[in-house]
This record gives structure tokens, C-alpha cells and sequence, in this order.
């Protein structure tokens, strides 16, 4: 995406597509402090029940749910987009442009007296568009980030779109801050990785926005040393000296696929921090299932993922778009007693709202996709409640290529729709198995279900999902 203002207009098409009041889900908005434009660039939750928020304007704030109390920490920081909370009440760590910071309440008065520089490594130019997005941390203590590409638009040594400039080191990549301060870079090939999250297996998770190399929203799986598609980065690879000669076709053949497709505009324009859903049931049906927002439109999508031969791949579903959330969602994180999802927002040039958003389950399910996963001759695809019925025609099923191009946007390649050859549900209702001809690899399936109430009488509230197809089951 474009980090530029949005028209009133776009903006408006934008939220009118979404829906009403999700029955399943009670939003509320929780009121800033008078004067504070919350636009939130990190959050996490302190073990005092806390939750420390970073903001784009270079404040952290602290936010007490029960006492529905807020309290300034610090100010003065140059656009932080992660914070991590500490071992204790009184320290966190907060992502600056230009390095890792670590931040001290050292006497306990909920005010911060000391800021230290804990990690650096990265070159910045004062560019509008180079970000350091993050925050998460290891169990090892170890943190992650990733770093935008700079706009010059006659930067080297990749053309037409979106250049950084080779003096200024690491630009696009994904970076580990060891727990002793160490820099180590990791994953070439990000755009703009807005943002970076773990696993409950510990695997590290990188999103990224549309434009030149990312042909849609993504969620790539940041196996170690693997290219994730942007060239920029390649400038710093010494696995790559000759890297500014390839062509489409080598940097296409070099890249690993997401794990996830986010189709763009249907599943928003800016994808934002991947976080799994770690509550346990608090927070519905979705246990494990990863959320990750959107910074322009009022969506939050929801994934899955499976491994198949070895690569994670899987299914993105449309979750929660009802209009109350009133714009993006920039940031996540659970409520660890509780289980409600904090949301926290912005706006400034990314075309959304700000502010502080509380999401609850209402321990109500409807009708929809539990889960879609593939098998050796189509789907498995599980509803969130038994299903009455289920028949061939239930199912509209297309796919594409979605292009790898250096120009900004990209085309739906060899679009198709495909056959469904067989159906049967299972005794429960709950799994149908569908049998799709024409399956291959390296492409993004649709997947449409329609006319399909539940044994109780309930229509289909969510019907879609997108199947990301890297390799197909042996």
C-alpha cells in the first residue's frame, strides 16, 4: 500500500462495505484521555494488569481496565511501532526507528526516568516510508522486528517501484535482537512488514502490505535465511553479490511463497501484526487460529495453517468487520484473564481512525467456516455448526496466480473455475469433504459456500475463505 492520505471518499467506500453489529462479537470503544490522539504503534500487557501502549507521536501511555485509569510513561520517542513489556512492573521495550530501546520506571511511580539503547544495526535516512515495525519476543529472550523499504523513486538497483538505497544496510529485512543486544539480521525480501508475530510453536511470522513484489496482503513464515520476495534487501545478502542482474523470473524461482494470501481490497489494503488466539475458548470458537488487522478499512481476518510437504500454507477467512470498530486495527493483544482482544488504532496518512478498541466473545456462534484444509483430492472444509445439508452446488470454487511483478499492483493470473466432483458430509454435520478437480500449486483458491443453514435452522453468517496452495498434499 501507498502510505499516503486517503480520500474521504475511499474512506467512506471502505467502511460502507462492512457490516452491522456482529452478533458474536461486542466492540467498545474505550475513551483516550482528553487531548490525546491515541494512535497506537505497539501494546502489550505488564503482569500488574497494565496495558502499555506506544503511540506514533512518540508517547507511551499505560491503560488500568479494572480502574479505567490512564497514565503518561514517556514522550519524546521518534515513532515507535513495537513495545514488549518486561520481567517486572517497571521496564519495556520499545522499537524507534532507529534502534531498540529499553525504557525504566526505576522508582516506581508509574513514570519513566531512564531510556537506554538496547539493540541498533540498521541504516536510516530520516525517509518517510523507512518504518521499523515490531515488537515480539522469544522464549529465549530474544526480539524480532522488521524494517520498511525506503520511497526514492530512482533508488538502486531494483526498478520501476519502491528503492531504497544500497548505503543505507538492511532496509527489508526481518531482524532478531538477541538477549544480550545483538543485532542479527534474518530474512531478506519485506516491503513494508507491518508486522512481525510467534506462533504458540515458536515459529516467527512476518506480514506485508501490497505494492511492488507483494502482490496482495501477505503472512510469510520466516524460515531461516529464506527470501520473501521484495530484491531490495538483496543489496545486503553476500549470498547474492550479483543480485541487481536477476531477472523476474530468478528472484520468482528464489522466493518462498506466503503463508497466507490476503486477497487485496476483499481482505482489506494493509494487513498489520499477525497474533494468535491464545485464550483458550475465551474468545470463541477459534482457539489457535491466528487474527491479523487491517490499518485502512474496519476488518479483522482470521487464518489457519497447516504444513504440507514440510511448507506452512493454508486458509484466510473474513472475521470481524462490523462498522463499530470505526477504523484499522494496527495492533492486538489479548487480555490475559479476561480473554478480550484489545485493539488499538490509527490514523495520520494510513486512512483510518485511532484510538482504543475492546473486543468481546458474546458466547454466541453463528453459522460459518470453522476451518479449511486440504486433502490429496480437494478440501476439508468444518462449519462452526452441524450443517443440515450440503450439495455440489453449495460450493463455487475459482482460483489464480497472483502476479509477481516489480510494478505497483498486480494482476490475477490464469484465473479459473474449478469442477466439484463429489461431496459428503459426516455423520455430525460438522465436515464436509469436498472434491475440487483441476487442483495445482502456487496458486490462491476461492472458496464459496452458499444455501447452507445449520441443523438448528441457522443461515450461513460467513461463507468465504481463501485457500493459499503452495504444494499439494502427496
Amino acid at each position: 500500500m501507498r502510505i499516503h492520505f486517503l480520500s474521504l471518499f475511499a474512506i467512506a467506500a471502505a467502511v460502507s462495505s462492512v457490516r452491522a453489529a456482529d452478533p458474536d462479537y461486542k466492540i467498545t470503544n474505550i475513551p483516550a484521555p482528553d487531548g490525546v490522539v491515541l494512535e497506537v504503534g505497539g501494546m502489550d500487557w505488564m503482569p500488574d494488569g497494565r496495558l502499555m501502549m506506544c503511540t506514533r507521536r512518540g508517547e507511551i501511555w499505560s491503560f488500568q481496565p479494572e480502574k479505567d485509569e490512564w497514565k503518561q510513561f514517556a514522550s519524546g520517542l521518534h515513532e515507535p511501532l513495537g513495545l514488549v513489556a518486561g520481567k517486572d512492573n517497571s521496564e519495556i521495550y520499545v522499537l524507534q526507528r532507529a534502534e531498540l530501546t529499553r525504557i525504566t520506571d526505576t522508582d516506581k511511580d508509574g513514570v519513566a526516568e531512564r531510556f537506554e539503547s538496547f539493540g541498533k544495526g540498521w541504516g536510516y535516512t530520516g525517509n518517510y516510508h523507512e518504518y521499523a515495525f515490531g515488537l515480539v519476543r522469544d522464549k529465549e529472550g530474544s526480539f524480532y522486528g522488521a524494517l520498511g523499504l525506503g520511497f526514492f523513486p530512482k533508488g538502486e538497483p531494483f526498478k520501476p517501484t519502491w528503492c531504497s538505497h544500497g548505503n543505507v544496510p538492511w532496509r527489508g529485512w526481518l531482524f532478531k535482537i538477541t538477549a544480550d543486544g545483538k543485532y542479527v539480521p534474518l530474512n531478506p525480501g519485506c516491503r513494508e512488514p507491518n508486522s512481525v508475530g510467534i506462533s504458540p510453536d515458536g515459529d516467527v511470522f512476518v506480514t506485508d502490505n501490497q505494492g511492488s513484489y507483494v502482490p496482495s496482503g501477505v503472512l510469510n513464515h520466516a524460515e531461516p535465511g529464506a527470501f520473501l520476495g521484495h530484491p531490495d534487501g538483496l543489496m545486503f545478502d553476500k549470498r547474492h553479490p550479483d543480485a541487481a542482474s536477476y531477472d523476474i523470473e530468478k528472484l520468482n524461482s528464489m522466493r518462498k511463497r506466503p503463508a497466507l494470501y490476503l486477497p487485496y481490497r476483499e481482505m482489506g489494503m494493509s494487513c498489520t501484526a499477525p497474533r494468535w488466539d491464545t485464550t483458550g475458548g475465551k474468545f470463541g470458537p477459534f482457539a489457535g487460529h491466528v487474527l491479523i488487522g487491517d490499518v485502512n478499512t474496519p476488518k479483522i481476518n482470521r487464518g489457519t495453517l497447516e504444513k504440507v510437504d514440510g511448507q506452512f500454507q493454508g486458509a484466510a477467512y473474513p472475521f470481524i468487520e462490523a462498522g463499530e470498530l470505526g477504523g484499522g486495527s494496527n495492533r492486538m493483544a489479548f487480555h490475559p484473564k479476561t480473554g478480550a482482544l484489545y485493539v488499538g488504532q490509527t490514523a495520520r496518512g494510513w486512512g483510518s481512525g485511532h484510538g482504543l478498541k475492546m473486543i468481546e466473545w458474546t458466547g454466541k456462534t453463528s453459522m460459518g467456516l470453522q476451518e479449511v484444509s486440504l486433502t490429496k483430492d480437494g478440501f476439508k472444509i468444518t462449519f462452526t455448526q452441524p450443517a443440515a445439508e450440503v450439495k455440489a452446488e453449495s460450493f463455487t470454487i475459482g482460483s489464480w496466480v497472483p502476479e509477481y511483478t516489480g510494478n505497483y499492483g498486480s494482476k490475477r493470473l490464469d484465473t479459473k473455475k474449478h469442477q466439484v466432483s463429489g461431496v459428503k458430509l459426516s455423520a455430525d454435520g460438522l465436515v464436509a469433504e469436498v472434491a475440487v478437480e483441476g487442483l495445482a500449486g502456487d496458486r490462491l483458491f476461492q472458496i464459496d459456500v452458499r444455501n447452507v443453514v445449520s441443523k438448528s435452522g441457522g443461515a450461513m453468517r460467513n461463507g468465504k475463505a481463501y485457500y493459499t496452495l503452495n504444494r499439494l498434499c502427496k
